[in-house]
């Protein structure tokens, strides 16, 4: 609903006012509009069985569906967009902002994801997603990413507590269990604990 509501007041004072602010406030309604894009393709999308990216070597590639995505991605950007001018108008005349409050937790929220942008742009940053390979399993998501042997890979099973999805059981004591987030993800997550128990026994023939 927030979502919804900040889409409308931008477009109306996009379309009602004249300045920098009030046009800048249309870049709020854009980014609105793409977190709604975004959370309908995670939450709303049915989530069916699928057969996956198969790759030369076997390895079966599931990925995070575009829509769910890269509107994100534009969304973080027209934000940083927003906030620079925002940045802006609280140097040369911070009076023509209504809410200055508001607009400084925007422009300091927007200068604190800047190293996770240079991450993006630099490809450190990652679209979520699972490789049952036949030698090793490959999670990669937002900062994550992890490749390790079947033979360090206990099982998985479905996590139901935030965020839900599937959790990687690891070996060892020290191992850091990964947690696929299953709202990234087309396909329920019965599918992928069973890909990752049919590779895992694959592997061990």
């Amino acid at each position: 609903m927030l979502t919804v509501f900040t889409l409308v007041i931008g477009l109306i004072s996009a379309v009602a006012g004249d300045g920098l602010v009030d046009l800048s406030m249309f870049g709020l309604a854009v980014v609105s509009g793409l977190v709604l894009v975004s959370a309908m393709s995670a939450f709303v999308r049915p989530r069916r069985r699928r057969e996956p990216k198969v790759l030369a070597d076997g390895s079966r590639v599931f990925r995070a569906p575009a829509l769910t995505t890269w509107p994100l991605v534009a969304a973080w950007i027209v934000v940083l967009g927003v906030a620079a001018v925002w940045g802006w108008v609280v140097v040369t005349d911070i009076g023509e902002l209504e809410s200055p409050g508001f607009s400084l937790v925007m422009v300091v929220g927007a200068l604190g994801s800047l190293p996770d942008f240079a991450r993006l742009v630099t490809g450190r940053l990652h679209r979520w997603t699972l490789t049952v390979g036949p030698d090793a399993l490959t999670y990669r998501g937002y900062r994550t990413d992890v490749t390790v042997p079947w033979r360090d890979v206990r099982g998985a099973h479905v996590h139901e507590r935030g965020p839900a999805g599937v959790r990687i059981d690891m070996r060892g004591a020290q191992a850091k269990d990964p947690i696929v987030p299953i709202a990234a993800f087309d396909v329920p997550a019965e599918q992928l604990v069973e890909e990752v128990a049919e590779a895992r026994k694959n592997a061990r023939r």
